[in-house]
């Protein structure tokens, strides 16, 4: 449902609200949870040589997109609020690594308010930690904020986050860097975060941002997400 329309059977919607099948929404600015993963990327919304990634795979090779050991400072790549939806994905076995997670809020308000603590936990979180590497041979490692501006016009609002890792007590051999952008559309927050070795393979987290809220603002408007017509995989007929 357009978030911006209003009919006089929104009442009605309501009341037969506990008859609709579970994960789709009634009289409501959210989506259910499965149109929030029709709104995910997929790998077709990537270059050529892109693959889907997983939670596992991430665990057993010991790195990815990180996962910060301070608590207060996994919402920076993650949300914890209930019914988000995930997916990942991985140019090689070596990175670059791409996460993003998708959350429907109660209202455009309360999508506003994840936003703001998003901020704040960034603002609170200018060096994180966190264990990377086998299980057998982990390392700690940080990752140093570098300033960036916020990207321009992306959904109704949004915020960015870089940070670059090292080693504790040294510099890392091969640099490395994690970005994140989060955007709030509507009464929904996205979030984009990629890892890898700054270079030519480690595209732009802001293209890929486009991308994702592009399918979201499709899902959100009543519409299935198609295909660009020039990424891998499509045809123009």
């Amino acid at each position: 449902m357009n978030p911006h329309l209003r009919t006089v059977t929104v009442a009605g919607l309501a009341a037969l609200s506990l008859g609709l099948a579970p994960g789709q929404p009634a009289a409501s600015d959210a989506l259910g949870e499965s149109q929030l993963r029709a709104a995910l990327l997929d790998p077709v919304d990537f270059p050529e040589g892109w693959a889907s990634d997983s939670e596992e795979a991430a665990a057993e090779r010991g790195f990815g997109v990180p996962r910060p050991s301070e608590n207060g400072c996994r919402e920076l790549f993650d949300s914890g609020a209930d019914g988000s939806q995930r997916a990942g994905f991985a140019k090689s076995a070596t990175g670059p690594f791409v996460t993003t997670v998708v959350t429907a809020h109660d209202s455009e308000g309360a999508a506003g308010t994840a936003l703001s603590a998003f901020r704040a936990t960034a603002a609170e979180c200018g060096t994180f930690h966190a264990e990377e590497g086998p299980a057998e041979g982990a390392v700690t490692v940080a990752y140093d904020e570098e300033p960036r501006d916020d990207p321009e016009a992306l959904g109704d609002e949004c915020g960015a986050q870089r940070y670059n890792r090292r080693l504790d007590g040294e510099t890392a051999g091969t640099p490395v860097i994690v970005e994140v952008v989060i955007a709030r559309v509507g009464a929904h927050t996205i979030r984009v975060a990629q890892a890898g070795r700054e270079g030519p393979d480690t595209g732009s987290v802001t293209r890929i941002a486009e991308r994702a809220i592009d399918k979201l603002t499709e899902v959100i408007e009543g519409n299935t997400p198609q295909p660009r017509t020039d990424q891998p995989g499509t045809t123009r007929l």
